[in-house]
């Protein structure tokens, strides 16, 4: 795969300007304007990634300065320098502030001849025992379906160290796409109005979504940690194209994939890699817990496979033709061994990144990734929940995937339930090479606590906290029919790996690692339409550690 580098960027763009030299020191005297408060990312035990979007008021490249402190009165400075704002990174600024303490939390902002950046807080990981780790995690994040009060609820917990956020941090479409007119919510109206295909427009995009307040207060009090999934770039990625990218009008994917991951490494606040389409990385909090973050979508991944493919042919034939057209699909394709979700290349970093972490005694592997992983069929009787208005083509498509159901079939073919192989060496890793897994998944816009089998005594291999969607609909949308409940019951029934289950509500999660044990709160909304919306719920779950035996199931409420 040709890498995705600065200089690759430039030279396949001539439109974009080339980058600018280094600042010199001393020249902090710029003025202009910080537009979108500042945020911190990617901590290790001795930096952070700082960022703020800095447009000055004269055409040209601008010199800030930056500076980190012990306290918000920035009298005990322990780190400072000076960064460059630029057209080429549509103005956004990324400092890697080293030399920081190991587990310490720090005040930085951002200074200009216009005065200073709001104050952001942020903290470094520490670098020997760590007590404890409580990560907020989200997914799914779509401007127009509504507000985000995940982001506002998590800016104010305090207890909160680090935020994961899984993907789908944009999404691509345009006004009236997704969501359609008639499901978005008043006052959110998405920049730019059509659908992303350049870099320009990616870049305008992110400028949308962060003026969003409590997106924008979040970033500015806790560090992030980010992968992105497909909308990031264009539903239904993978490697060489995607569902929603049509080369006959919207040019050439390798472009688009490049543009899309410009703008991602310019506004997330994540160490910025040589080659932008190598997001997998490794982040340590101490000997607690190593946090692997992969990209399932883009850099390794086959194309996904289509029940339709299989099934059309035989649908005349009847119930046993489709059932037998089924299990040999499943068979010949769906787990083909050479089918890969990360490619050979991130397959084998993962496992070793496993081995690194056991071997120098963290007791948790973080791994988190965009797709649930646990098997998910549809149940029997999912179809009597569809609403009596429902398009013919949507009774079809469930009722297809209720057949595939009582076979014991994945009706996703989009997530890890479409490359069987994939899965089964992915679990064979966590149960020989972690000491205790926990998978972070985003994507369904439903919330999922799975026992991943595989372990060690009957134990899983690992144990997944797929997240709530912040605000993109979930299976509430489609399966509306029924009194409160029905969904998750049918859900939980038809499902063995499934602990427990939200498949009504919009939210988040938190994880809490210590030595003993992972404890998830999952934080429901009402409603995302107003942006103080009422917490519904708040359900518990834990899964305790152990020193040679893996990680037990959860334990809900």
């Amino acid at each position: 795969m040709t890498k995705l580098t600065r200089r690759a960027l430039v030279a396949a763009v001539p439109l974009i300007a080339a980058a600018t030299a280094a600042p010199a020191r001393g020249a902090s005297t710029a003025r202009g304007t910080f537009t979108h408060s500042v945020a911190s990312g990617d901590p290790t035990s001795g930096a952070v990634i700082l960022w703020t979007r800095f447009v000055p008021a004269s055409p040209g490249a601008a010199t800030i300065g930056w500076e980190v402190a012990e306290d918000e009165t920035f009298r005990r400075i322990v780190a400072r320098g000076e960064a460059t704002s630029s057209l080429f990174d549509d103005y956004c600024v990324k400092v890697d502030a080293r030399g920081l303490a190991p587990g310490r939390s720090y005040a930085f902002r951002f200074s200009s001849a216009s005065g200073f950046s709001p104050t952001g807080l942020t903290r470094t990981a520490p670098a020997g025992d760590a007590r404890s780790l409580t990560m907020a995690v989200f997914s799914c994040s779509n401007y127009g379906f509504g507000h985000f009060p995940a982001y506002g609820h998590a800016a104010k917990n305090a207890d909160i160290d680090l935020c994961v956020h899984t993907g789908d941090y944009i999404y691509e479409y345009g006004i009236g796409g997704y969501p359609p007119l008639a499901d978005t919510a008043p006052g959110r109206v998405i920049d730019p109005a059509t659908e992303i295909v350049s870099l320009s427009d990616y870049h305008r995009r992110y400028a949308c979504y962060r003026l969003d307040p409590d997106l924008q207060e979040l970033h500015r009090v806790k560090p992030f940690v980010a992968i992105w999934d497909d909308h990031e770039l264009a539903n239904d990625a993978w490697r060489d194209g995607a569902q929603n990218h049509q080369p006959d009008t919207e040019g050439a994917w390798v472009v688009r994939r490049a543009m899309a991951a410009k703008a991602y490494a310019d506004w997330l606040p994540i160490r910025r890699q040589a080659d932008l389409l190598h997001i997998y990385r490794t982040l340590d909090w101490g000997t607690l817990a190593s946090v692997i973050l992969l990209d399932t979508r883009l850099i390794g991944r086959e194309k996904q496979l289509d029940w339709r493919t299989a099934l059309a042919p035989a649908m005349d034939q009847g119930e046993a033709a489709v059932a037998a057209a089924a299990q040999n699909y499943m068979r010949d394709e769906i787990s083909a061994p050479s089918r890969t979700l990360l490619g050979q290349a991130q397959e084998d970093w993962m496992r070793a990144q496993l081995r690194r972490s056991k071997a120098r005694g963290a007791t948790w592997q973080v791994l988190g990734q965009q797709l649930v992983m646990g098997k998910q069929s549809m149940p029997a009787d999912m179809p009597a929940l569809l609403p009596d208005t429902v398009s013919e083509g949507s009774r079809r498509w469930a009722t297809t995937g209720a057949g595939l159901g009582r076979l014991g079939l994945s009706w996703n073919l989009d997530s890890w339930g479409g490359y069987e192989a994939a899965r089964q060496r992915f679990l064979q890793a966590c149960a020989t090479d972690a000491n205790n897994a926990i998978v972070l998944s985003g994507d369904s816009h439903n919330g999922w606590a799975n026992n991943l089998p595989g372990g060690r005594d009957g134990r899983p291999a690992a144990v997944e906290m797929a997240g709530l969607s912040v605000s993109s609909g979930g299976m509430e949308r489609a399966f509306s029919k029924g009194e409160p409940g029905a969904r998750e019951r049918a859900m939980l029934a038809a499902n063995r790996e499934l602990a427990w289950c939200d498949a009504t509500h919009r939210g988040y999660s938190t994880v809490k690692l210590t030595r003993a044990a992972a404890e998830v709160d999952w934080i429901a909304f009402e409603n995302v339409a107003t942006r103080d919306a009422p917490v519904a719920s708040i359900t518990k779950s834990r899964a305790e550690a152990t020193r040679a035996h893996g990680v037990g199931s959860w334990q809900i409420g």
